[in-house]
């Protein structure tokens, strides 16, 4: 298979007038879909999948989707900045520095660092999809389930990056995490764990309302709190502002994004992996190799950019074990293979000797899509970002309604919207004891991988638990787990002391003033 005779006719495929349209269209569907509070990336897809059917090739239902799914990507940053209120699973990590410089007035630079970062990782996933998809797929189709077991493992323990001043809080909202995920029918006895009889949690409890409750209702609730103290003057961000990302600034964030796109287009060709645990690795990664972590989680640019590039190289390189595989990456790449079975191929081994145009225009065109997303974002983002200007008391009963209306379509049953709303009870707990849902999170998207590859690997291997340290890729997962969490809590420390460095400071001044006017 020669790659040069499919490029040509690709790309006459791709630069149509017919597709450069859909591209737009997709893309700016995506984002307001991804910074509508309540919606989702998988949503907007499933909700475009019957709009493919009476389209003129695979190829461009295909693109169509991938302009979708990397919109909603970077809307989910919108949301994130200026409501703290992460539009996608992916964009948690966006608030931990997004909102706080939109707090300080400095919006339009949040968004800008977003859209940066999320075009970075978009271009550099693409080209690398275009050069080492064969070869990437290759190493990653390699790994068996005590490599993806180890991968798990990495991902659990980056609650250490995240734990903030309490790592035994964060290991006890990780646990949460990990036990909630275990309700339902067991996978390989097939029996009901954790139901205690009820028929709404005997399938388990799904992400999508999980996160609806823990992040978009949770803040809600404390928005319409604080909404109430103040008499409706509230500290939230209102005015986009003036000043955007300088060309300074820029090229010090130029080094978080490659790293965190070289990061995220290896491990999210890993399929099931998930771009919510790639972007907390890209994150801590950003954190532990940055000359100032101390600003991190405060509103740091770095953080801010390594957050959405590695998003954004996730949506790329998640279409590699797609298209050479026939894996889906996953959940929005899940869609895009029956898209792919709908209009009558096949994705895997044979793709691209079979379909080797449609396959290069897949990648062509979200090559496209990346560069076409700084236009839709420096045209339509303060548009959409106007939903900040709409009085709290008028927006609440429509974000409410979204996030409900979000969790029902998760399964179509109304079992989610119950779950939803327990799930609010557990947060607003949890957020009185002062424990981050973001680990409890992590340890329910965790779970399940770690759990599924643990059974296979054990069965396949005459239940001799030593195949996890056995086996050179997955032991030097493990080492590496061991040095990023060694790694991330003396980080932590330093930062900690820093801080408390700087309350005593502040504390001295406050003192000496006094005296200082009494002179």
């Amino acid at each position: 298979m020669n790659p040069l005779e499919f490029i040509g006719p690709a790309l006459a495929n791709v630069f149509t007038l017919y597709n450069i349209g859909i591209i737009f269209i997709g893309l700016f569907i995506g984002v307001i879909v991804g910074c509508t509070p309540g919606l989702n990336v998988t949503m907007g897809v499933i909700l475009m999948l019957p709009l493919t059917f009476g389209m003129e090739s695979a190829a461009s239902a295909i693109i169509l989707l991938m302009a979708v799914y990397c919109g909603g990507v970077y809307g989910g940053s919108i949301s994130a900045i200026l409501l703290n209120m992460p539009g996608t699973v992916a964009s948690i990590a966006t608030t931990f520095d997004g909102y706080p410089l939109a707090k300080k007035g400095q919006a339009k630079k949040a968004l800008n660092t977003a859209l940066f970062g999320s075009v970075f990782g978009g271009i550099y996933s693409s080209i690398i999809l275009l050069i080492f998809a064969t070869v990437i797929a290759q190493f990653v189709g390699g790994f068996a389930s005590p490599e993806y077991f180890a991968l798990g493992v990495m991902g659990i323990m980056l609650v250490a990056g995240v734990s903030g001043n309490s790592l035994a809080k964060s290991v006890i909202g990780a646990l949460i995490g990990v036990f909630i995920a275990t309700i339902g029918f067991d996978m390989v006895a097939n029996v009901q764990r954790f139901t205690f009889g009820s028929t709404t949690l005997r399938f388990g409890i799904d992400m999508v309302p999980t996160m609806i409750a823990l992040i978009a209702l949770t803040q809600i609730l404390l928005k319409a709190t604080e909404f109430t103290i103040t008499k409706g003057h509230m500290g939230n961000v209102t005015e986009i502002g003036e000043h955007g990302l300088s060309r300074k600034e820029a090229k010090s964030i130029v080094p978080a994004c490659i790293r965190s796109s070289t990061i995220a287009s290896l491990v999210g060709a890993a399929p099931g992996i998930g771009g919510c645990v790639t972007q907390f690795l890209c994150y801590n990664e950003a954190r532990r190799a940055s000359k100032k972590p101390e600003e991190f989680g405060k509103g740091s640019l770095e953080g801010l950019a390594a957050a959405e590039a590695s998003s954004n190289s996730v949506a790329g390189a998640s279409l590699i074990p797609l298209l050479t595989l026939g894996i889906p990456g996953d959940g929005v790449t899940a869609l895009l293979l029956g898209a792919f079975v709908l209009h009558g191929m096949q994705p895997g081994p044979a793709m691209f000797a079979n379909h080797g145009v449609t396959a290069y225009s897949i990648m062509i065109g979200k090559l496209v899509t990346a560069f076409m997303l700084i236009i839709i974002g420096l045209l339509f983002t303060r548009l959409v970002a106007r939903i900040v200007k709409v009085r709290y008391s008028y927006l609440t009963p429509v974000i409410v309604m979204f996030c409900f209306a979000g969790a029902f379509a998760a399964t179509g049953h109304i079992k989610e919207v119950t779950i939803a709303a327990g799930m609010l009870i557990l947060s607003y707990i949890l957020n009185v004891l002062k424990i981050s849902a973001i680990p409890l999170m992590l340890g329910m998207i965790l779970t399940p991988i770690m759990e599924r590859n643990f059974i296979t690997g054990m069965l396949a291997h005459g239940n001799d638990i030593t195949i996890f340290v056995r086996r050179p890729v997955a032991l030097g997962i493990l080492i590496l787990t061991v040095v990023l969490t060694w790694s991330l809590l003396r980080v932590n420390r330093k930062v900690m002391a820093m801080q408390e460095a700087a309350a005593r400071e502040n504390t001295d001044k406050s003192t000496s003033s006094p005296t200082e006017a009494e002179g």
